[in-house]
């Protein structure tokens, strides 16, 4: 219900945390990137590009600490956002 936990504004997608360490990937080198892709998806990083590497996991660092598309799409439809 609207106004019951912490609200979901846009504010809270602003984490300085979550911002450093997505706008990190960048500049990581890619075995960094397969270790963080080993801890965050338990399991063993596709054979493709850097770039895609750096997307998925800034999508799933965001997802982890926000809650991902089905949040998103529950406070969108709600109209709280």
């Amino acid at each position: 219900m609207v106004g019951e936990g912490r609200a979901l504004t846009p504010d809270r997608y602003t984490d300085p945390s979550v911002l450093a360490r997505v706008a990190a990937l960048k500049t990581i080198p890619t075995p960094e990137l397969k270790a963080q892709w080993r801890d965050l998806f338990d399991r063993e990083p596709p054979p493709y590009s850097r770039r895609f590497l750096e997307s998925r996991l800034a999508y799933r660092i965001q997802e982890l600490a926000f809650g991902g598309l089905k949040v998103l799409r529950s406070v969108r439809t709600r109209g709280d956002w």
